[in-house]
């Protein structure tokens, strides 16, 4: 009997499965999450279109919403201070920027008249990691002398970049709203797998990935 019960628990740990979902980017950030969010940003962009006159002078801001490690509200003044708390929200506006450059606009400092300002509403920005596992997790026991490591029948480890974000115009004279762009949304994903202890690959939509 008691072999019996000691084979079904040593059977119920092998073929216990466990997941976990962490909706916080870890820091400091690694290089697969940074590419994540950069082309997430990237891939939001490709949809962008925005009612204004061809070639005409914008000023750009950016603002997102404040999260308990940083200050998430940029402006232009704050370009290339290397002491600000937060860059996520510098990198978006200078994304959106570059973007907008491409599309023949020229892009103002605050100090500078344009007849037009360019607000980026950074709605969602981040990455989210998660974890499923099937076999058995490393066991450290206090009744034999050596630990057992991990035993991988199956084991995924995704990671999932997301950007949201839209842009409001104004009358950079009057303060007048003259209206947003559609939501832009951008996703990417890096998954690595591990089969049977040693077997790995990965599968991802993000270009050049480490």
């Amino acid at each position: 009997m008691l072999i019996r019960s000691c084979f079904l628990l040593g059977l119920m740990a092998v073929l216990a499965g466990c997941s976990l979902e962490q909706e916080l980017s870890r820091t400091p950030r690694t290089a697969v999450e940074q590419v994540l969010l950069t082309q997430a940003v990237n891939q939001a962009l490709t949809n962008l279109t925005v009612q204004l006159p061809a070639g005409v002078n914008v000023e750009l801001d950016a603002t997102g919403l404040e999260s308990d490690r940083s200050r998430l509200r940029m402006t232009n003044s704050d370009l290339g201070s290397l002491n600000s708390p937060n860059r996520d929200i510098l990198y978006i506006r200078d994304t959106v920027a570059a973007e907008l450059g491409r599309r023949g606009y020229l892009v103002r400092a605050r100090d500078m008249e344009s007849p037009y300002l360019v607000r980026v509403m950074a709605e969602s920005f981040g990455t989210m990691q998660g974890i499923t596992f099937f076999g058995m997790p490393p066991v450290q026991s206090l009744l034999i002398p050596f630990a057992l490591p991990e035993l991988t029948l199956y084991k995924q480890q995704h990671q999932s970049g997301y950007a949201r974000l839209h842009l409001d115009i104004y009358d950079n004279r009057t303060g007048e709203f003259l209206g947003s762009s559609a939501t832009l949304v951008g996703r990417t994903f890096y998954n690595q797998y591990t089969m049977l202890f040693f077997l790995t690959w990965n599968r991802t939509d993000i270009d050049a990935p480490p």
